[in-house]
C-alpha cells in the first residue's frame, strides 16, 4: 500500500527533529490528547486549549494563518515563539493526519543542528538562512548547490545534483521557468530573474526568486550561477492581500450600498455597480461625472462636503437627491462620506457610500402629515396649528405687521349631522376647509381644532380693519349653499377675530379671545364677525364687526 504523502513528510519533520516537542489539535481547532496510534508517547506533549495559547499574543495572527493553510493544503510551517521563552524563535510545523490519526499534529522545531536549516543569531534566535546559490549547465542541470539552499528546501545535496532544476518547480510555473531560461541563454552575460514555487522536501511549496547569470562562455566558469533568494513570507503576504482584495471586491459588487472610491484630485478609484444603478450613469472617471444626476442644489452640498472630507479628514452624512432618467421621479439617497488615510495620517482620498433612503423618506413624509395634517378635511391638524402659530407668535417682533386669528364655528352644522347622518357631516367639513383653504390669501394657514371649528391664521395683516375685512370674506363665503350628495344645504358661521400688534400675546391667549369673540359674534346671531384688538392701546379691546370695518 503507497505511504501517504502527508504521512512522509511528517514522519521525515519528526525524524529531523527527535527533540521537538508535539500538540494534537482537533478538527476544531481545540487541543487533544495525543493518539497513541501516532507512536509518540516519548515525546514532550505542550498542552493548552489550543495552539494559539501556547505562542505569544503577536504570533496569534501567524497561527491563524497557519491553520488556514494546513486545512487547505495539509501541511503548512511557521515561525513563532513560544510563552515559556518569547525570545526564541522556532518552526510551527502542522501536519493534516485526521485520515489516518484524526488529529492535526503540531511539531515545534528547534531546528538547531538539523537539516531545517535554522542558524543562531547572536541574540540566541533561530533564523532560516534566505540566500542560496546553485550552479547548472547548459541544460538546467544541477552542479553544484551551496549549504542554505540544502536548508532552504530541506534536501540534501545529494538528492539535487544531478537533476534538473524543473524537477523542483510546481508544474504551473514550469512554463515560466522554460520561458526564461530560453531567453537567460539567448543573451550570453545577462541576468534573468524569476520567481518561481520549489518542491521542499517537507512537502511545502517554497517561493525563490532566483536570478540566473549566463556564465556559459566564460572559461573560467561555463555554466549558469543562480542566485536565490527565499520570499515565502513576502508571497505569503501578496497572496493574502490580494484574498482579501478580491474578497473586499466580491463583498463590494454584492452588498446593496453604493461604494466609491475617490482620490484627493476627485479621479474615481473604484465604483461598484450599484453606484452606476443608483446615480444611473455608466462608469464615469470622476466624481463630478459619477454623480452627475445628482439634483443641482444638492450637487453643490455634496461638492462643499467631499472639499471638507478631503481637507479636514472629517465625516459627513447628508441626504441627497437624483433625479432618475426618462421621468422615473427623484430617488432619495444618504450619502456617507469618511476620509481615507495613508500611514502617516495624511489624507489621500474618501470613500463614498450611497443608500437609497426613497422609502424611509416617504415613510417620513406619512409620518409627518400625519402628524400635521387633518386626515378628514386635509387641513392643519390642532397640534400642528398650534405649532405654528407658536412659531409666527415667536418670529413677531421681527415682523412689519400685525397677526390676524380668525375662528371659525359653524352654525346649523348639528342638524345636518342629525338630519342626514355623519357622512353628509363630514362631506359638509372637508367642503368647508376646501372654501376656507381657497378663500384664505397665500401664506394663510388653515387649520381644524375641533369638531366643526376652524382657526385661520394669517401673518403679516396691516391693521385691524385689513384683519376684519378677511374675515368677512370669509363669512360670506360660507354662507353660500353646499352642494352635498343628499342635495343644497346652506349653514352659517360664527366668526372670532384677534388682530395682534407686533409680539402682543401668546398662542393660548390669541385662541382664547378668537374663541371669546367667537362666541359674542355667535350671541348676536352670527354671520358678522367679531374683531378683538390685543396690544398697544387695545389690548382686548371688542369692536362691533360693522363698525369696525
Amino acid at each position: 500500500m503507497a505511504i501517504d504523502p502527508l504521512v512522509q513528510a511528517c514522519a521525515a519533520i519528526l525524524a529531523r527533529h527527535p527533540d521537538a516537542p508535539v500538540a494534537a489539535v482537533g478538527a476544531d481547532g481545540i487541543s487533544v490528547d495525543l493518539p497513541t496510534s501516532l507512536g509518540l508517547a516519548d515525546r514532550r506533549e505542550l498542552r493548552a486549549r489550543s495552539v494559539l495559547d501556547l505562542v505569544v499574543p503577536a504570533d496569534r495572527v501567524v497561527v491563524i494563518d497557519t491553520w488556514t493553510r494546513v486545512k487547505e493544503v495539509g501541511i503548512a510551517r511557521a515561525p513563532v515563539r513560544l510563552c515559556h521563552d518569547p525570545d526564541h524563535v522556532v518552526h510551527l510545523h502542522m501536519v493534516d493526519l485526521s485520515a489516518q490519526h484524526g488529529v492535526f499534529l503540531s511539531v515545534f522545531a528547534d531546528g538547531g543542528g538539523g537539516s531545517d536549516g535554522a542558524v543562531a543569531t547572536g541574540a540566541g534566535e533561530l533564523v532560516a538562512p534566505r540566500f542560496g546559490r546553485a550552479r547548472k549547465d547548459e541544460m538546467s542541470v544541477l552542479v553544484e548547490i551551496d549549504e542554505a539552499t540544502t536548508q532552504i528546501l530541506g534536501w540534501s545535496s545529494e538528492e539535487m545534483v544531478g537533476a534538473r532544476s524543473l524537477d523542483f518547480i510546481h508544474p504551473d510555473d514550469q512554463q515560466l521557468a522554460i520561458d526564461n531560461w530560453m531567453e537567460m541563454l539567448a543573451a550570453t552575460g545577462m541576468a534573468r530573474r524569476v520567481r518561481l514555487r520549489h518542491a521542499a522536501k517537507n512537502g511545502e511549496w517554497v517561493w525563490l526568486e532566483i536570478t540566473n547569470h549566463n556564465r556559459l562562455l566564460d572559461p573560467a566558469y561555463g555554466d549558469v550561477l543562480a542566485e536565490m533568494v527565499d520570499i515565502t513570507d513576502e508571497m505569503a503576504a501578496h497572496q493574502a492581500l490580494e484574498a482579501r482584495e478580491r474578497l473586499l471586491y466580491r463583498l463590494a459588487e454584492t452588498i446593496p450600498i453604493g461604494v466609491l472610491q475617490v482620490n484627493r484630485a476627485g479621479t474615481v478609484l473604484y465604483a461598484n455597480r450599484r453606484v452606476h444603478e443608483l446615480a444611473g450613469t455608466g462608469p464615469a472617471t470622476t466624481f463630478v461625472a459619477q454623480l452627475a444626476t445628482v439634483v443641482a442644489e444638492d450637487k453643490r452640498a455634496l461638492a462643499g462636503a467631499l472639499a471638507a472630507v478631503l481637507e479636514q479628514g472629517c465625516d459627513r452624512d447628508m441626504e441627497i437627491r437624483i433625479q432618475v432618467a426618462d421621468g422615473g421621479g427623484t430617488r432619495y439617497c444618504e450619502a456617507r462620506l469618511r476620509a481615507l488615510t495613508g500611514a502617516a495620517g495624511e489624507v489621500s482620498g474618501a470613500i463614498i457610500c450611497l443608500e437609497d433612503v426613497s422609502q424611509r423618506v416617504q415613510m417620513r413624509r406619512e409620518l409627518e402629515q400625519r402628524a400635521t395634517i387633518d386626515p378628514l378635511t386635509g387641513s392643519h391638524n390642532r397640534g400642528s396649528t398650534m405649532a405654528l402659530l407658536g412659531k409666527i407668535v415667536e418670529d413677531a417682533p421681527g415682523r412689519a405687521k400685525g397677526l390676524a386669528v380668525i375662528f371659525c364655528d359653524l352654525d346649523r352644522f348639528k342638524p345636518v349631522n342629525d338630519q342626514y347622518g355623519h357622512a353628509t357631516g363630514d362631506e359638509l367639513l372637508v367642503a368647508v376647509a376646501q372654501r376656507l383653504i381657497g378663500t384664505a390669501r397665500d401664506g394663510d394657514t388653515v387649520g381644524r381644532i375641533g369638531g366643526d371649528e376652524f382657526l385661520v391664521l394669517c401673518p403679516d395683516v396691516e391693521s385691524p380693519e385689513h384683519a376684519l375685512t378677511i374675515a368677512y370674506r370669509i363669512s360670506a363665503r360660507l354662507a353660500e349653499a353646499f352642494a352635498l350628495r343628499p342635495g343644497r344645504v346652506g349653514i352659517g358661521v360664527s366668526i372670532g377675530v384677534v388682530w395682534a400688534d407686533r409680539g402682543a400675546g401668546d398662542p393660548e391667549s390669541l385662541v382664547a379671545a378668537a374663541d371669546r369673540a367667537m362666541y359674542e359674534s355667535k350671541r348676536r346671531g352670527g354671520h358678522q364677525p367679531v374683531l378683538v384688538r390685543v396690544g398697544g392701546d387695545h389690548d382686548e379691546a371688542v369692536v362691533d364687526g360693522p363698525d369696525g370695518r
